[in-house]
């Protein structure tokens, strides 16, 4: 019994052949007056089917004994010819009284032919008729699992096996009927029974070979058919050692074993597939086995993340003309994904999915594949869609066959996180936080959930909230990849130096191809590199009385890399001028210092020496910023000779001293107030008090799209006098609403080109000189590139009274800073 061609032809052998040739032995000892018909069924029996079929056919229908037609049916079954039997049978013999093995083979005709229904009648008629022929009730058997009909063929099988547990053709047959019933475990064990009972058979080696690869088993099975040379021919082998690599190639992609384990079989997988591939480039029966080998080297290239060894073995591929399944389609899209080219990604995804159902245990893996190269690739809208199309779908509990109590749905769980990842990448983080939440309180002990929640307070401006967060996920899960990235950007908010360096060096030691470890690893960088800041203006015109005409200014400061985690050394240098009626203006300065940075608190300290054409001067700086938490900052400076004292002042050798503060609460992202005074103690003896109060609220969002609502309320007070060179109101008070528009221009991962446009109208009331209004329109545009260089350049023009006289100034303004 060959369940292995179950429906191919199955030629006569041995034992088989012997009973089925009882009844032509029984004829011909009958026609003892025709001995050139005796040899020629000697010579059928031997396997020279076309002399007996040639001399029966030409005697069909004038037989001359009713023998003549089983002798046909038999000899026309061995010799394969199906369609023939069944001819013979429906024309002729429908009605004969044949003999169990003439019904046998004529059952089998019909099985071959793919006639389940004629091949079961048949069976069924031949049982009736030999209700203990053995054959007739293995054939059912298994025409029943070909039909469909698999729960009952197991039945069956398992009676017959009951009846006779030491009959190895009884436990093939019910092993073939569990294969057709999706039980190849089940199937496993009888034909290894088979085997145990019948060793010497080689078509029972065989069908257990067939069963170890059903199962799973390919590596087993090669073992087995290398134990037992000659079981197979060459293209069974070859099957089999690409089944073997097939494997090989399913566990070192399953995202399950660890990361050294599924390098060490992915490694295997490769070097296997290059053996394989050297020993059959001569061979040209090999052709399509060596092309399944380099499709399945691409899942050892994907698991071994070799994503641009992968992309070019599928240009290669593709170049050939050869389409890939959809299993290896899969593979190039994620590595595609990898490698940044998304929009090809989602191309390919697109195509697995056409390509299969709902019910394909990666088609919501398949549609996550798609949504993040929609969300790379800045299809956000479509992105945004296609999760709440997902979300929708997926019901949160389902019902299985034969279990009455509803089951929580996976599916459901993942799609949920997908919407609310999207609700994230439309800029709509205050839903995106509600659904985080509410899902990682339904399911309080999933780590991802808690991680992705994390990872959105981060987003927000909450790092230390995100810390809390994440202790929650450390109790269940210390050493998973996305906790200790999530923790180590955390860590480089907070300015937990140390903790930084610990865990970028576990995640890219563990995982050194992963893009989140390699993420954390590349800021980890940025930050021990050094740091240079520069901002300048140029004024363009006549200028005003306060800010002088073709007004310039230029500074720098040059951080040194971290030294002990904590500190940096800096050092800068500038320059300002500007035309007034006293003539040009100008100011030199360099700086030196050291910065301190903490959880919680970062201070610098400065020493200055600054030359405005009245000698060199000693500025001195100390700074301080402080948090309280993720809401509230204060901040403060002391500086003598300080930065803000107005060039024209300068120009006329006065100097001021300064102190100052502030107070900020910030809600999130879209709502923050500021507080601020300083207080300077001009030279001249004038002492200055300046009050501001600025607030941001978010009037609109969208993916590139944000518009702010800005609201400042200023004030200022003089003690000295109005008669001096610079601006000095006795008094002062100013209200300016302002619209603040972003949009980005560009964006591709890292790489963020965008303007910004700023309205402001408002009005400010000087003492005696009554109140006016005051204009300001600004357009500027920032790009920012590799996590290293964010830089921006606009153009401002503000327009107000100063002592009664309405002034505008128009000006250039440029910063940028840059880590190397």
């Amino acid at each position: 019994m060959n369940l292995s061609k179950r429906r191919g032809r199955v030629a006569p052998c041995g034992r088989r052949r012997a009973a089925l040739f009882v009844n032509t032995l029984l004829l011909s000892t009958c026609l003892q007056a025709q001995p050139h018909y005796d040899a020629l069924l000697e010579q059928a029996r031997s396997g020279r089917y076309q002399p007996a079929l040639n001399y029966l056919r030409g005697q069909e229908g004038a037989w001359a004994s009713p023998r003549y037609l089983s002798d046909h049916l038999l000899i026309a079954g061995w010799a394969g010819e199906d369609a023939e039997v069944v001819r013979l049978y429906e024309g002729h013999a429908a009605q004969a009284a044949l003999s169990a093995d003439v019904l046998t083979g004529v059952a089998r005709a019909y099985r071959n032919l793919h006639q389940w229904q004629s091949a079961l009648a048949v069976y069924e008629r031949g049982r009736a008729r030999f209700p203990g022929h053995p054959q007739l009730a293995l054939g059912q058997v298994l025409v029943m699992a070909d039909a469909g009909q698999t729960q009952q063929a197991v039945s069956r099988g398992l009676r017959l096996v009951q009846q006779a547990p030491q009959d190895a053709e009884r436990r093939l047959a019910l092993g073939y009927a569990h294969l057709r019933d999706g039980q190849p475990y089940a199937a496993l064990f009888q034909i290894d029974r088979a085997r145990e009972l019948a060793p010497q058979r080689g078509d029972v080696a065989r069908e257990y070979l067939t069963a170890l690869q059903r199962a799973g088993l390919a590596e087993q099975a090669l073992a087995f058919a290398r134990a037992q040379p000659g079981l197979l021919d060459a293209a069974r082998q070859r099957q089999l050692q690409a089944d073997a690599l097939a494997a090989l190639v399913r566990m070192a992609d399953m995202a399950t074993r660890s990361e050294a384990e599924r390098f060490r079989l992915a490694d295997q997988a490769l070097a296997d597939a290059e053996r394989l591939l050297q020993a059959w480039a001569e061979v040209p029966q090999a052709r399509a086995d060596g092309l399944r080998v380099r499709i399945d080297r691409l899942g050892a290239l994907h698991a071994r993340v070799r994503m641009a060894e992968l992309l070019e073995d599928y240009r290669q591929l593709q170049a050939e003309g050869v389409e890939l399944p959809g299993y290896a389609q899969r593979w190039v899209a994620s590595a595609l994904l990898y490698l940044r080219e998304p929009e090809q990604a989602a191309a390919l995804y697109r195509q697995v999915i056409a390509g299969e159902n709902d019910k394909h245990p990666l088609w919501l893996a398949d549609h996550q594949g798609l949504f993040y190269a929609l969300v790379e690739s800045e299809q956000l809208q479509e992105a945004h869609g296609l999760a709440t199309r997902l979300a929708a779908q997926q019901p949160p509990r389902l019902y299985r066959l034969g279990n009455p109590e509803a089951e929580p749905n996976a599916r459901w769980l993942e799609a949920q996180a997908m919407q609310a990842n999207a609700e994230l990448y439309l800029n709509n983080t205050p839903a995106a936080t509600q659904a985080f939440a509410q899902l990682a309180g339904n399911a309080p002990n999933n780590s991802s959930l808690r991680t992705s929640l994390a990872s959105l307070y981060q987003a927000r401006g909450w790092p230390r909230r995100a810390e809390d967060e994440l202790k929650v996920v450390e109790s269940t899960a210390p050493r998973h990849l996305g906790l200790e990235v999530q923790q180590g950007l955390g860590a480089l908010e907070l300015q937990e130096w140390r903790q930084l360096d610990l865990l970028a060096d576990d995640v890219i030691r563990r995982y050194p191809e992963n893009l989140q470890a390699q993420r954390l690893e590349k800021l980890r960088r940025v930050h021990h590199m050094a740091e240079l800041r520069i901002s300048a203006y140029r004024g363009l015109g006549s200028g005003s009385s306060v800010s002088g005409g073709h007004d310039l200014g230029i500074d720098s400061v040059l951080y040194s890399e971290p030294l002990h985690d904590d500190w940096r050394l800096f050092g800068g240098a500038g320059y300002a001028s500007a035309d007034f009626e006293e003539g040009r203006g100008h100011h030199r300065w360099q700086r030196g210092g050291l910065e301190w940075r903490v959880r919680n608190h970062r201070l610098e300290a400065e020493v200055s020496r600054h030359d405005y054409d009245h000698g060199d001067k000693l500025g001195l700086r100390l700074n301080g910023w402080h948090d309280i938490d993720d809401h509230w900052q204060y901040g403060w400076s002391a500086q003598s000779l300080s930065s803000e004292t107005p060039l024209r002042a300068l120009n006329a050798d006065i100097s001021a001293d300064s102190l100052s503060g502030f107070l900020r609460w910030r809600a999130d992202e879209r709502r923050e107030w500021r507080g601020s005074f300083a207080a300077a103690h001009f030279s001249d003896g004038n002492d200055r008090l300046g009050l501001l109060l600025a607030g941001s609220e978010r009037l609109y969002t969208a993916p590139t799209w944000q518009a702010d609502l800005g609201l400042e309320f200023s004030g200022a007070h003089n003690s000295g006098s109005a008669d001096v060179p610079y601006f000095n109101p006795r008094a002062e008070f100013g209200v300016l609403p302002s619209l603040n528009l972003s949009h980005s221009l560009y964006r591709r991962y890292q790489t963020v080109w965008s303007q910004q446009v700023q309205l402001g109208l408002g009005s400010n009331h000087q003492r005696d000189y009554g109140s006016a209004a005051v204009g300001l329109i600004r357009y500027g545009q920032r790009l920012r590139l590799d996590d290293r260089f964010d830089g921006g350049i606009a153009v401002s023009a503000l327009s107000r009274e100063y002592d009664g006289d309405r002034e505008r100034e128009v000006s250039v303004l440029l910063d940028l800073n840059y880590r190397f």
